[in-house]
């Protein structure tokens, strides 16, 4: 019984603090001045915020870009005995112990490649743009006469010897 009667007296005393104490003019200009604080801090955050993901932004582009494979443009002249070497993300697609690793490259289509496997072509497809990349560049690579004939598509393949 002395609990009902200590839980009314405790809501009604809290009640009447919220309604009885009028709203004075300190408190009012203490209000705002809090919600003119929020609302800096708001802004100060929001700014870092875009200050940080337009940094990762950049970092992010940096990592994506891809330089294309080298093929050595300087001397073009003096192709005979070079030794051309295949882009890295190629070394899959040979057995360890070849030594001459020939690609067919589809003229106008980066996309597609065969490659010599076995004494047989094996087509590729190339999704990664980075790679179409490499692609282009090999067309500037001389051409090398295959061990056997490449398939027949409509289109005269540029054969490549990577060493």
């Amino acid at each position: 019984m002395l609990r009902k009667a200590l839980t009314t007296v405790l809501i009604a005393a809290t009640a009447l603090s919220a309604f009885a104490l009028p709203d004075r003019p300190e408190d009012r200009e203490r209000r705002r001045e809090w919600k003119e604080e929020d609302k800096e801090d708001r802004r100060y955050w929001k700014e870092q915020d875009k200050h940080e993901r337009k940094f990762w932004k950049e970092q992010e582009r940096e990592n994506r870009e891809h330089r294309a494979h080298r093929y050595d443009d300087d001397d073009r002249d003096h192709d005979r005995g070079r030794r051309h070497v295949a882009p890295p993300w190629m070394n899959s697609y040979w057995r360890q112990g070849e030594s001459r690793r020939y690609v067919a490259l589809v003229p106008g289509d980066p996309s597609r490649m065969y490659v010599f496997l076995d004494g047989r072509w094996v087509l590729r497809q190339v999704r990664d743009p980075r790679a179409r990349l490499d692609l282009e560049g090999a067309f500037r690579l001389p051409m090398a006469p295959p061990p056997i004939a490449p398939p027949r598509i409509g289109l005269d393949l540029h054969v490549v010897l990577f060493n």
